[in-house]
C-alpha cells in the first residue's frame, strides 16, 4: 500500500477549502494560506535511555507548534513506533483548526516519541516520559503550550511530566498538563471525554434524523480508549454494537457484544483476541463488511483507505481517531451518501475537557463531572449544529464545512493580530 503522508493530506484539505472560500482574496497580501499551514515551531531532538538490562537505547522525540492566533498551543503527546515529525506536525495542524470549530481558546500543538512503548518495563517507561518532559521543558508553559495525554498515553505519564516539569522549573503549576490524575489536579470527566464527545454529535445527528437509537446498530474500529467509551456510551443509548476491533483481530455478534465484558478483557490482557464472551474472532479488516448504522473509526490515520470504503455500509461515521479517513475515501463516501462527522468536531472532546481541567487548576476548583460534562454536551452539540447547517445550506460535506469555519475564527485572529 502506497505510504501517505498525514501532513500533505491536511495541507491538501485546508488549501481546497481555503480556495473554495477565496482565503487569498479575501485577506489581500497577507500570504495568509503559507501562515496558517506552517508550524509555528518544530523542535526535533534525540533521547538516550538506560534500558534495565543496561544497555543504551535512542530514541527520536518531537513537539510541534502549530498556531497560536487565538490561544497558547495545546496538545497530546504519543508513544508509538510509526510515530514522525510529518504525523506530529499533522496533529498539531488539526488540534488548532478542532479548538477553533468548537470555540476552545487554544492553538495547536503535539508532541511524541518513536518507540515501541509497550515493550519497556515500567521503569523504563518512567525515564523515557520523564526525559521527554525535561527535555521540552523551556518550550512548555500554562500560557504556552500545555501538553496531554495520546497514543499510548494517559494520567500516569502526565503524572510523570508533572513531577519532571516542578522539578525543572522548582514550583508547582498543575495547569501546565492536562490529562493528569485526579489527585494532581485532573478534571472528572477527562477519561471518557474523547468517546464520549463524539457520541454526543452521534446523537445530534440521530437526533436531527429522527432515528430512534435503539433501531441503531454500530461498529468500532481502535479499542483503545476513545474506542472504548465511544462503544460503551453507545450501547448505554441503546444501539446495538456488533462489532469492535484492534490489532489483534474483529469480534462480532449479530446479536450484539457484552461492551463491558470486551473492555475488561482488553484491560486485563491488552488485546481483544481470546475474549471468552459470545462473539467471534474474525479478521481485523472484516470490520469493513459489517453493515451498521453507525461506523466508529478510532484507530490510527490513514485507516479508511478507498478500498475500505467500498465496502463500508454504514448511515454516518464519526470520526474518534484523527485523520482516519484517505481523502480519496472521503470523496468515495460523501458519493455514498455517508455522512462523516469529521474528527476535527467529532474527537473535540478530549480537548474541551482538557481545557476545562486547565480552567479549574487556574482558579482552584474542583467542578463535578455533571458539570464537566453538562459543558461539554452544550459545547459539542452547538458545534455539531453551526457545522450541518452550514453543510446543508451550501451541499457540502461536513468536513468541508468545518474547515470553513475553523478557517474564518482564525484567519479572523490572525490578520487582526498583525504579522507575526
Amino acid at each position: 500500500m502506497k505510504k501517505i503522508n498525514p501532513f500533505k493530506t491536511a495541507v491538501d484539505m485546508f488549501t481546497k477549502t481555503a480556495e473554495e472560500m477565496d482565503l487569498e482574496n479575501t485577506y489581500k497580501g497577507q500570504d495568509i494560506i503559507k501562515r496558517m499551514t506552517t508550524p509555528d515551531m518544530s523542535i526535533a531532538f534525540r533521547m538516550s535511555l538506560a534500558l534495565d538490562n543496561g544497555t543504551i537505547k535512542a530514541y527520536e522525540g518531537y513537539r510541534v507548534q502549530f498556531n497560536d492566533d487565538r490561544g497558547p498551543y495545546k496538545g497530546g503527546v504519543r508513544f508509538h513506533p510509526q510515530v514522525t515529525l510529518d504525523e506530529v506536525k499533522a496533529l498539531a495542524f488539526w488540534m488548532y483548526l478542532k479548538t477553533a470549530v468548537v470555540g476552545v481558546p487554544y492553538g495547536g500543538g503535539k508532541g511524541g516519541i518513536c518507540v515501541d512503548y509497550k515493550s519497556l518495563s515500567d521503569p523504563e517507561k518512567e525515564r523515557l516520559t520523564k526525559k521527554f518532559f525535561e527535555t521540552l521543558h523551556p518550550f512548555i508553559g500554562i500560557n504556552k503550550d500545555i501538553p496531554a495525554p495520546d497514543v499510548n498515553t494517559g494520567a500516569r505519564e502526565m503524572a510523570w511530566g508533572l513531577d519532571r516539569m516542578r522539578k525543572s522549573t522548582g514550583y508547582w503549576e498543575y495547569a501546565i498538563l492536562t490529562g493528569k490524575p485526579i489527585e494532581l489536579g485532573g478534571s472528572l470527566g477527562r477519561d471518557a471525554a474523547t468517546g464520549r464527545g463524539c457520541i454526543f454529535v452521534t446523537k445530534a445527528y440521530l437526533d436531527e434524523h429522527d432515528i430512534d437509537p435503539a433501531t441503531c446498530t454500530a461498529a468500532v474500529q481502535g479499542f483503545g480508549n476513545g474506542g472504548q467509551w465511544a462503544a460503551h456510551d453507545l450501547a448505554a443509548l441503546g444501539v446495538k454494537v456488533l462489532a469492535v476491533s484492534d490489532t489483534s483481530c474483529c469480534l462480532y455478534n449479530k446479536d450484539g457484544l457484552d461492551i463491558e465484558a470486551a473492555v475488561s478483557h482488553k484491560q486485563e490482557t491488552g488485546k481483544l483476541k481470546g475474549f471468552s464472551g459470545e462473539g467471534e474472532e474474525r479478521d481485523v479488516d472484516a470490520l469493513w463488511d459489517i453493515p451498521v448504522t453507525v461506523l466508529v473509526p478510532a484507530a490510527l490515520e490513514n485507516s479508511i483507505t478507498s478500498e475500505a470504503a467500498e465496502r463500508i455500509d454504514a448511515r454516518v461515521i464519526p470520526e474518534v481517531a484523527n485523520g482516519p479517513t484517505t481523502p480519496d475515501a472521503d470523496d468515495l463516501l460523501f458519493k455514498k451518501d455517508i455522512t462523516v462527522i469529521p474528527d476535527i468536531l467529532a474527537n473535540a472532546g478530549g480537548v474541551t475537557v482538557s481545557y476545562y481541567e486547565w480552567v479549574q487548576n487556574v482558579q482552584g476548583e474542583r467542578w463535578t463531572q455533571e458539570v464537566v460534562e453538562e459543558k461539554l454536551q452544550k459545547k459539542m452539540v452547538k458545534a455539531y449544529q453551526e457545522i450541518h447547517e452550514l453543510a446543508k445550506e451550501k451541499s457540502i460535506s461536513m468536513r468541508s464545512a468545518a474547515y470553513m469555519i475553523a478557517i474564518k475564527k482564525v484567519a479572523e485572529a490572525m490578520v487582526r493580530r498583525g504579522a507575526q
